[in-house]
């Protein structure tokens, strides 16, 4: 995904400007706040120069206003940024469940996992800590410079020279320095997880190959690498860091405020000796600002472009009326093009599927079959041509009565890790402990309904997925090679299941399968002869 196009930010906006009131409230507050704290410096200044009670209360109740106020604002902006994380969870999570398959299937799990969860938290700091922030960078420095200029003259501003020396190397020096090793150690540790990762799975096949040598060499030599890159890192860039934050220190800003105000009053003296500070202390925070900043960009970037990735078309037709005379909506694909990653999966392909029969879709591997049913389900978009559900065009179809309407089970044995129960509850929601018994038994498998399915093996997994073809109350089926994980006897009692689900309930049952004698079964047969073409 491209992350360094500027407009990609504008898919957030949405979910921003829900938080932008309570943030500008924020702001507000952490400006009254901040401004509060300075009046209270202020009369501790006056103090100096003349004990008063008056001036030691005003300051007390100016501390007690600012930090009542910083309160406020930090309570403000949380809250804002909650909304905006909530929405913005809604929105990705939503974007997520209508990409069309091929898409998803470019994110691996663990950048899904980072998208929806890692990168928007990396937001929390840009959002919720931006009024304090503009506080802090913005509204204090000014403030104190206006001040110190008023009381000591334009010399005051030398005592800006520590604060700009500590932003010019957080700014510029810092970053170049600080870059190459970044990126070293970022990918040093997901070489380590990848190695920690082998390691443990090599634990469990370890009675099959006798040893773990291979997995445990990589994790030693990846963990020795990120040693040698976080000395480097310290050497190079944190010792730089922390030798410019000791010289950057109060002594420093002291010496020179001390310079430029020594001919002044002992009020005018104090004056700059503590305001000169208020100018220093919000460079010295720059490191980690600029950290937050960075890190909440890249997030931002890669949400923005995730969002900025088409989606499947969605209709507003929510009902099909035109059934077919059994009940079952005639599912036909008419012309259909489609090419993935540069291969032409579809070219002008046209067929109808009769209702109320079993269809087996043939031909070799890699040609398509699989993409074809996901065309067929609406979970890829055809470059040309359309698919039409009792001749409605699938585009048109409201996402929710395309799901209604047309199930597919995928190849594989994919559970939640969940009783068996309530992963077919998903399916069927109503049915009762006996449907769901009955059902799992027309898959070809007998198991307690409360039996922890992601412990089961591949195949029970597979045949879990099968049930739900026989709990549905879509009136289209499509399964992905259901016989891979049976032997012959089941695979032929499996057939003749779905051949009574099609004829006696009147459904559109399509099936991909690589065997012959089943394929031979079914009552029409689409053989997939072409070849992927470039």
């Amino acid at each position: 995904m491209n992350t360094g196009t500027p407009h990609l930010y504008s898919p957030l906006i949405p979910a921003l400007r829900s938080a932008l009131a309570g943030l500008l409230a924020g702001a507000v507050c952490a400006t009254l706040s901040a401004l509060c704290m300075l009046a209270a410096l202020w009369c501790m200044v006056r103090l100096v120069g003349e004990v008063s009670l008056d001036w030691a209360l005003a300051a007390v109740a100016l501390w007690l206003s600012g930090a009542l106020l910083a309160a406020c604002a930090s309570w403000l902006a949380h809250a804002a940024e909650g909304q905006f994380s909530a929405r913005l969870r809604r929105q990705v999570a939503g974007h997520l469940l209508r990409l069309p398959v091929s898409t998803l299937a470019r994110q691996g799990d663990m950048t899904l996992r980072r998208l929806v969860a890692d990168d928007i938290s990396a937001l929390h700091h840009m959002v919720a800590h931006l009024p304090a922030e503009v506080a802090t960078f913005i509204v204090v420095p000014l403030a104190s410079i206006a001040l110190l200029v008023v009381l000591a003259g334009p010399a005051a501003l030398w005592t800006l020279l520590p604060g700009v020396l500590a932003a010019l190397y957080y700014l510029a020096l810092a970053p170049h320095m600080g870059k190459r090793y970044g990126a070293q150690r970022m990918q040093i540790m997901g070489e380590m997880v990848s190695a920690v990762d082998d390691y443990a799975r090599g634990i469990r096949v370890h009675r099959l190959y006798g040893s773990q040598t291979g997995a445990l060499a990589a994790y030693h030599n990846a963990a020795e690498a990120f040693t040698r890159n976080m000395a480097a890192w310290v050497g190079r860039v944190a010792t730089a860091a922390a030798v410019a934050i000791a010289l950057l220190q109060a002594v420093a800003t002291f010496a020179i405020a001390y310079t430029v105000a020594h001919q002044h009053d002992t009020t005018t003296l104090a004056a700059v000796l503590f305001f000169s500070l208020a100018i220093v202390t919000p460079a010295l925070r720059l490191g980690h600002g600029l950290d937050y900043v960075a890190t909440g960009r890249a997030a931002a970037a890669r949400l923005a472009a995730l969002l900025c990735e088409p989606t499947l078309p969605c209709g507003d037709v929510s009902s099909l009326r035109d059934m077919a005379s059994n009940g079952s909506p005639v599912l036909e694909i008419r012309d259909a093009q489609l090419s993935l990653d540069g291969n032409r999966v579809l070219d002008g392909l046209s067929h109808r599927f009769a209702s109320g029969r079993l269809t087996a879709i043939t031909g070799a591997s890699g040609t398509g079959k699989t993409s074809l049913l996901r065309v067929l389900a609406g979970l890829e978009s055809l470059s040309g041509g359309a698919v039409y559900l009792a001749g409605v065009e699938m585009a048109q179809l409201h996402e929710q009565a395309r799901h209604q309407t047309v199930l597919l089970v995928p190849q594989g044995g994919d559970v939640l890790q969940a009783t068996v129960r309530e992963n077919l509850a998903l399916s069927a929601p109503d049915a009762t402990d006996a449907q769901l018994v009955t059902a799992l038994q027309q898959a070809q498998l007998r198991i307690d309904l409360d039996a922890d399915a992601a412990r089961l093996s591949g195949g029970e997994k597979q045949r879990i997925g099968l049930a739900r073809a026989f709990l549905t109350t879509a009136p289209v089926v499509l399964l992905d090679e259901p016989t891979s994980a049976l032997d012959n006897a089941n695979a032929a009692r499996l057939m003749d299941g779905l051949h009574t689900l099609a004829h006696t309930q009147g459904k559109t049952v399509v099936l991909v399968t690589h065997d012959p004698a089943l394929a031979a079964r079914a009552d029409a047969r689409l053989e997939w002869v072409r070849e992927v073409s470039e």
